[in-house]
């Protein structure tokens, strides 16, 4: 998972935990400006994923992963927006299982992705929210994604990005990675995928 130029403390202790919680490997953390002392706080027994977090350029997290996946709240409004063209999270499963590695990636706090950041990952996310207010708060997005990435999706497809690409069974676990998971949990993993 990456977060690039993460501002609030809160948001960033907040996608520690979920890390922690959906056994995401690493967090990549793209220029942050938080204090990340503060942000351990809100991590609670996350505190660790602060401490593993790898701080870098997004150049490094494009260099280090097959696919990345934006996530945006802005859709294309003409066809011809085709780095808007989003996926919806019933795609997610399909797309994660179609890499060896790949990586989430959320924008700031304030302003989200930039277009040229978005051109420069695989696949366009978005969750549906309400036209009157479409921006959901990193946090409770990441949520949303990593439980949704989580309960797979049978008998769909990955598409294609920069590297054809073939689904494998157990790719879930081998996408995102589960860190010092009990087996229990990848036992649990491996059958919502197989069915």
């Amino acid at each position: 998972m990456t977060l690039v130029e993460p501002r609030g403390p809160v948001n960033v202790g907040h996608v520690a935990r979920l890390v922690q919680n959906f056994g995401v490997e690493r967090l990549y953390l793209v220029e942050p400006k938080v204090d990340l002392s503060v942000a351990a706080v809100y991590a609670s027994h996350a505190a660790e994923v602060l401490d593993d977090a790898i701080v870098t350029s997004f150049e490094k997290v494009r260099r280090e992963n097959e696919l990345l996946v934006a996530t945006t709240a802005i859709r294309a409004s003409k066809k011809s927006n085709v780095i808007r063209r989003v996926a919806g999270p019933d795609r997610l499963h399909g797309i994660l299982a179609s890499a060896k590695s790949s990586s989430l990636v959320f924008g700031r706090d304030t302003t989200g992705l930039t277009n040229a950041e978005i051109r420069a990952c695989d696949v366009t996310l978005t969750i549906d929210t309400s036209p009157a207010y479409r921006a959901l708060n990193i946090g409770h997005a990441a949520a949303i994604v990593l439980y949704v990435a989580s309960r797979g999706s049978q008998g769909r497809k990955g598409i294609q990005g920069r590297v054809a690409r073939r689904s494998s069974p157990g790719a879930f676990t081998s996408s995102l990675r589960l860190r010092g998971s009990p087996s229990t949990r990848r036992r649990t993993c491996s059958r919502s995928q197989n069915g």
